[in-house]
């Protein structure tokens, strides 16, 4: 059954498909748009939180928010051919023409508020343990790729792998050496914040907030991966970009010494590499594999220059190191 099916037997909505930028089936109908998520493997807990979350950023006036629909019969959850689905209500919003850390702090600010005791949607705290657990699963990987020699993108893991553990490494022990020397501070609560964050995911069309995208966790999150992906795009060498951001940014919502310490052992943590390899040992097309073969190349070709940005990247984001006594990563000097 397709989503149109679905929406008209489930929900008596007769909707059109509508093209979208994301990975999500999207239909409209009468100014509303209708997102078709496929629950099956999400556990009852989890989707609770996400709707829960969801109602909260709505009242709060996240106004691109998509919230959970309830079916014909009452429920969010029905199901179609062994699959679970549920539907996701929103009006099609303007686009979205900048993107500013103003806009990213307001939404910190409207999740920081959340009452709910989030746990299957929360990654608070638990940094370390899922970055451990990837770096095995990657360990693992390029172990088995040690006799593909013939592969040029299997001898490319291999050779690099050992120099990304270690900043893996550093990313790790950075992330606990904060945890025991900086406390919290009021703004350092946990809020609702997104999986993989980057600027893009805000400007596609259409620009709405899709709860299935969102993580309880630390602010310091998003920040970190906005830079990380700003600074792979090239648009992070216009310092004063980054600067202006977060400016913006911290008119809202400042930033203590435990959320910067949090952001730099973010940006230490190479997550562009294993995302890249995890898509590629993914089942995917050729092209697919291909686009992160040529990414791959590119991290390893400019990780000099990315190390010369971690080396001074408490001066360039204007923090004082020394004031607050952040510690350094000597071998990046």
């Amino acid at each position: 059954m397709d989503g149109k099916q679905l929406l008209l037997k489930h929900f008596q909505i007769e909707a059109e498909r509508v093209p979208s930028q994301s990975k999500e089936i999207c239909y409209e109908s009468n100014g509303l748009l209708y997102h078709i998520i496929d629950a099956t493997d999400k556990e009852q807990q989890y989707l609770y939180e996400l709707h829960q979350m969801a109602q909260h950023m709505v009242r709060q006036g996240e106004k691109r928010t998509a919230v959970f629909l309830r079916a014909r019969n009452g429920r969010f959850l029905v199901t179609e051919e062994e699959r679970d689905f549920v539907v996701l209500v929103s009006s099609r919003p303007a686009p979205m023409r900048a993107f500013t850390g103003e806009r990213l702090a307001r939404f910190h600010l409207r999740g920081q508020s959340l009452l709910l005791q989030v746990q299957s949607a929360s990654e608070l705290g638990s940094w370390r343990a899922s970055w451990e657990q990837r770096l095995e699963k990657i360990e693992k990987s390029a172990n088995g790729l040690l006799k593909e020699q013939d592969d040029p993108f299997a001898r490319l893991i291999v050779e690099s792998f050992p120099y990304y553990m270690g900043l893996t490494e550093n990313a790790l022990q950075y992330v606990a050496d904060t945890e025991i020397d900086e406390a919290p501070q009021q703004w350092d609560l946990g809020t609702i914040c997104h999986r993989s964050f980057s600027e893009k995911s805000w400007l596609k069309e259409p620009a709405v907030h899709q709860p299935f995208n969102w993580v309880f966790d630390y602010a310091a999150r998003d920040i970190a991966e906005w830079i990380r992906s700003e600074y792979w795009q090239g648009a992070l060498f216009y310092r004063t970009r980054f600067i202006d951001f977060i400016r913006q940014y911290e008119q809202v919502r400042p930033l203590s010494p435990f959320a910067w310490r949090l952001i730099y052992a973010r940006l230490l943590f190479p997550a562009h590499y294993f995302e890249c390899i995890e898509r590629y040992f993914a089942k995917g097309s050729l092209h697919i594999k291909k686009e992160n073969e040529e990414k791959l190349k590119k991290y390893i070709a400019n990780s000099r220059e990315y190390e010369e940005f971690l080396a001074f990247f408490y001066d360039r984001a204007g923090v004082s190191s020394r004031r607050w006594n952040m510690p350094a990563i000597h071998w990046l000097k």
